[in-house]
């Protein structure tokens, strides 16, 4: 069975450059687009992945926030929730959306964001929900829609948004996020990039890149000897770049219970 469901496998950037320290790292890693209506027949397909259930690899409804919207059964579906988010916006429902994430492995999964991205009948990006999780408990869902449209940059499709999640404890003070995509459904080669601004300034970049390839066992078996223990990697990357900060002096400052960025 041929899936729109793939894996990208490349790699992701993160570069600051504010008062407080200037670095960049970069390493290898792997995310999944998974067509958010073709996850039970992936279960029943592949071998190595499981939806709602452990193996190699798996997918959880429970690893993302719940709906918003109090018409939705907490039984329904991670589309419906999100067709209902994006309505109590004023957003159409899509025609087909592709969640970009970190899949578990061997039950363990962190995602710093994940994007569900929605698309028209024609294959063109029309919305996007940007889910960010910190270290420290929180999450938030930003919908981006018309309102936060910017005008198309080199072909890609671009929103903006106030941040209202606390994320990192070495970055503080208002800011802004500029999110950037591809501006069509399954493209060969994948590029999302995050901005943080802060008075008019790019003060932290992130890009993740990565080259398509169809989700299949061999291809989930051969991630699996690339990055193993991916998901651990992530949160083991976060806090290892966050020592570095805290050595080189840079200001921490841990949340408040209300997870709001700090002023």
């Amino acid at each position: 069975m041929n899936f729109h469901s793939a894996l990208y496998r490349g790699r992701l950037v993160h570069a600051r450059n504010d008062a407080h320290a200037r670095r960049a790292f970069r390493y290898p890693v792997f995310v999944a687009s998974l067509d958010l209506d073709e996850l039970d027949a992936l279960d029943r397909e592949l071998r190595l992945f499981s939806h709602g259930r452990t193996n190699l690899f798996a997918f959880h409804d429970a690893d993302y926030a719940a709906t918003l919207a109090p018409s939705v059964r907490a039984s329904a579906s991670l589309r419906d929730g999100i067709e209902a988010l994006l309505a109590g916006e004023g957003l159409p429902a899509p025609h087909s959306i592709r969640i970009v994430t970190n899949l578990r492995m061997l039950g363990y999964v962190f995602n710093p964001v994940s994007f569900f991205l929605a698309y028209d009948a024609g294959g063109a990006l029309t919305s996007v929900v940007a889910e960010v999780n910190n270290t420290y408990g929180g999450r938030l869902r930003y919908v981006l829609g018309p309102a936060q449209r910017l005008a198309d940059r080199g072909g890609r499709v671009g929103f903006r948004h106030v941040r209202e999640l606390f994320v990192s404890p070495f970055l503080h003070g208002p800011a802004s996020y500029e999110f950037w995509f591809d501006p069509v459904i399954d493209p060969p080669e994948l590029a999302i990039g995050m901005t943080v601004e802060q008075e008019g300034r790019a003060v932290f970049v992130a890009r993740l890149e990565g080259r398509r390839a169809p989700l299949s066992d061999r291809v989930l078996a051969a991630a699996a000897l690339r990055y193993p223990a991916m998901s651990a990697q992530v949160i083991a990357l976060i806090h290892w770049q966050a020592l570095k900060l805290r050595l080189a002096g840079v200001p921490y400052r841990r949340p408040r219970g209300d997870q709001r960025p700090l002023r």
